[in-house]
């Protein structure tokens, strides 16, 4: 009964460190994938809503936006003026 106590809460420890870990990395993923998108804050404001159709504006909205929210999901809703 001991060991068994002692297995169940190494795997239980386990699978905390695992959700831990595939959480840190996906919010790392979402990091670069934003950071990634606020380099269009370079390109010159015509030049961005001719070619991507949002302004520098609306990419500062997405990407002041919680980490949660998927900015380029929402500059393709803001291309489409759903959003």
């Amino acid at each position: 009964m001991l060991f068994h106590s002692i297995d169940n809460a190494a795997r239980h420890r386990a699978s905390f460190y695992e959700r831990a870990r595939t959480w840190t990395i996906e919010k790392r993923r979402q990091k670069l994938r934003r950071d990634s998108i606020s380099t269009l804050l370079n390109v010159d404001d015509n030049i961005l809503r001719d070619v991507v159709g949002v302004s520098a504006d609306d990419i500062r909205r997405a990407v002041a936006m919680p980490l949660d929210v998927d900015a380029a999901k929402m500059i393709r809703l803001m291309q489409k003026r759903i959003f």
